[in-house]
């Protein structure tokens, strides 16, 4: 089947670099990683010889995916100026955020006609390049007994619902029924492509099985190299008590000991062949739908057999310990940055303690740190936890080969991603970072290598700091602007840390009169602790103190950054936020809820602390004033007050506390 090309609208060439030269956009995660490396140095050098500017937009997931940090490295392709590039590279394979593959493939979509070409998993209509799955891991699992005679042989698989973990499960399954072995759901263990299930797979395959397996089938790579090692932990070596094999054939495979059994990738083929085929498409081509190139066995020494040549091994340990002594070089750099940064009063300051050119081999000849433009006199002015990037962007400092540079530049759109200082005739290739802390963004990062290089593995911990300095530098800057009025207006309650009855009237009129100016909705919670008395004259003030700043710490815990929470006075607390829904008040009740929950279960005190909450949503449709809003909210409360005492469910003491 092949794409025809009026299917897609193509004209003209990109002007966002502003070089005369066609824009390709490649989206993909983990650039750092080994497949991902291989993928850019091909795509990189094809691009440099065919003449396209290049962007990356990536992000790492080494702190979590479905986390706020994880959230915050995703927006990434929220940064994307999707109708301004000229052909796009997909490798949504790489994404471990199904979420974020399924918004990248809806912008493209609702925002661009250009060509899209996918990257070893297809997608939808797109035309996409692969790596033939299936028939490999068969071929492996036929060497396990034939060369070797095992008969007992497990599989290691990815997730259940993943494709490639589906394939090559069934391709298992196909190795055994050739060689007339029954296949046994028993001896699948489901991992997650990576390392985290490892060592409950090794005591699995060890302990819960009739009989331990003579060889393990890993789904991919880093999963077979942490079995190798858990494996060792319980006492196993690969190959002597049970083989191993992986499929990916990364470089830590060929350097393991011993070197893994796998399945080798053309990886260097697949995206050479990708950028062909959307340079074809960009020149009204039409291309097949689906291109494949065949994946093989790679047989090493993990599932018993001696095929590794020590001299190349050799090679390859030196190389890895020059590798390790570099990340170590890194590691040290990024704990300088992070020491000196620590006193960094100004974002313009930042780029004199990046350090990035301090290290040696480092290959990078541009970087630019792009901060939001937004309210304020100092950056960053910009700051945001909404899936999006701002609309103007300024660079607060660069480096242009290879020497730092104080910039002044104007502010620029940041669909042009760059300023102007950045344009440049030959092509220009560049990687694009979200610069966050959690899932605030501030901006993101710019940077371009010497050749086909790109970033260290280590890279993530160098934007982790730099995103921690951004947000430390955010809350001195309103921790300042916030003294100074506290300091006038007495507003704090001295016990919860909250703001008082003074602090929170004066504060939540200011967000009262925001709303409504600018139509947005408003949310008042009134939250009355249970049984303060009771808990006061069994067990002492102290303790009623302890419990006061517990409901203190619970509505902390929910509240959204900027909302107003206050101690109006005795056991009575109230929270202000904006732009809240019923689906947001839900969340703010689960949270607060949730850490009173985990607070009685493990303070091990004698008595239980609880709280009563009633809230009102003053929405855009239907305006209310403040004071009706409160009133409406404290009726609220005490619904749930006696709706709780009529249902039994205000308990103050716990279980034999008399």
């Amino acid at each position: 089947m092949y794409i025809q090309m009026n299917e897609w609208f193509y004209s003209g060439v990109g002007t966002m670099f502003d070089n005369g030269r066609k824009n390709v956009c490649v989206i993909l995660c983990e650039v750092a990683a080994h497949y991902q490396e291989q993928v850019c140095r091909t795509l990189t050098s094809y691009a440099r010889e065919k003449g396209y500017n290049l962007a990356y937009f990536t992000f790492f997931v080494c702190y979590g995916v479905y986390t706020k940090n994880g959230a915050g490295e995703a927006n990434i392709i929220n940064l994307v100026p999707y109708e301004n590039f000229d052909g796009f590279i997909i490798c949504h394979d790489t994404f471990q955020n199904e979420q974020a593959v399924k918004q990248i493939f809806a912008y493209l979509k609702e925002r661009t006609k250009k060509p899209v070409v996918t990257l070893r998993r297809a997608w939808e209509e797109y035309p996409c390049i692969l790596a033939e799955n299936k028939g490999a891991i068969k071929e492996i699992v036929q060497h396990f007994v034939d060369v070797h005679h095992f008969h007992r042989i497990a599989f290691f698989s990815g997730p259940k619902d993943h494709p490639d973990a589906l394939v090559r499960l069934a391709d298992y399954k196909e190795g055994l029924a050739s060689r007339g072995i029954a296949f046994d759901e028993d001896y699948v263990f489901y991992g997650d492509f990576w390392r985290k299930y490892s060592r409950e797979a090794a005591q699995y395959f060890i302990t819960n099985l009739p009989e331990m397996p003579q060889a393990v089938v890993c789904a991919n790579d880093y999963m077979a190299l942490s079995l190798c090692n858990e494996l060792v932990n319980f006492g196993k070596l690969v190959p002597r008590d049970i083989a191993v094999s992986g499929f990916d054939d990364i470089w830590e495979a060929t350097i393991n000991m011993p070197p893994i059994t796998t399945v080798t990738m053309p990886v260097e083929k697949m995206s050479e062949l990708a950028f062909a085929t959307l340079e074809r498409m960009m020149n009204g081509e039409d291309v097949p739908r689906v291109q494949t190139l065949r994946t093989e066995p790679v047989i090493r020494d993990s599932c018993g057999c001696e095929g590794t040549d020590m001299d190349t091994a050799i090679k390859k340990r030196v190389r890895q310990s020059q590798e390790y002594e570099k990340i170590l070089d890194l590691i040290r750099y990024n704990t300088y940055t992070f020491v000196e940064m620590s006193d960094v009063q100004r974002a313009q300051e930042i780029v004199n303690h990046t350090r990035l050119l301090d290290v040696e081999d480092n290959f990078i000849k541009n970087f630019f740190i792009c901060l939001g433009e937004g309210e304020g006199s100092q950056y960053p002015k910009y700051f945001s936890d909404k899936n999006e990037y701002p609309k103007q962007s300024q660079a607060v400092g660069a480096a242009m080969e290879g020497k730092i540079l104080q910039t002044e530049t104007a502010v620029f759109d940041t669909s042009d991603l760059l300023p102007k200082e950045a344009v440049e005739q030959d092509p220009m290739i560049y990687y694009f970072f979200p610069l966050h802390n959690l899932n605030v963004t501030f901006g993101y990062f710019a940077i371009s290598y010497e050749g086909t290089h790109s970033c260290g593995k280590s890279f993530h911990s160098w934007l982790a700091i730099l995103g921690n300095v951004l947000e430390s530098m955010r809350l001195r800057h309103k921790t300042n602007a916030l003294l100074e009025e506290l300091n006038n207006m007495y507003v704090h309650d001295a016990l919860t840390g909250l703001l008082n009855r003074r602090g929170f009237e004066n504060n939540s009129r200011d967000f009262y009169d925001k709303s409504q100016s600018e139509k947005r909705t408003m949310a008042i919670f009134s939250i009355d602790m249970d049984n303060l008395k009771i808990v006061n004259d069994k067990f002492g003030h102290k303790q009623g103190d302890i419990a006061l700043q517990t409901i203190g710490k619970a509505i902390l815990n929910a509240a959204e950054p900027g909302d107003i929470c206050a101690r109006i006075g005795g056991d009575e607390f109230s929270v202000a936020g904006m732009d809240y829904d019923k689906q947001k008040i839900q969340g703010f009740m689960k949270k607060f809820n949730e850490y009173l929950e985990d607070f009685n279960r493990d303070s091990g005190r004698p008595y239980l602390v609880g709280a009563s909450c009633g809230w009102y949503l003053i929405t855009t449709s239907h305006k209310s004033t403040l004071e009706a809003a409160i009133v409406k909210s404290d009726e609220h409360l005490y619904e749930t007050k006696r709706d709780k005492k009529k249902n039994h469910r205000d308990c103050v003491l716990r279980e034999g506390e008399t």
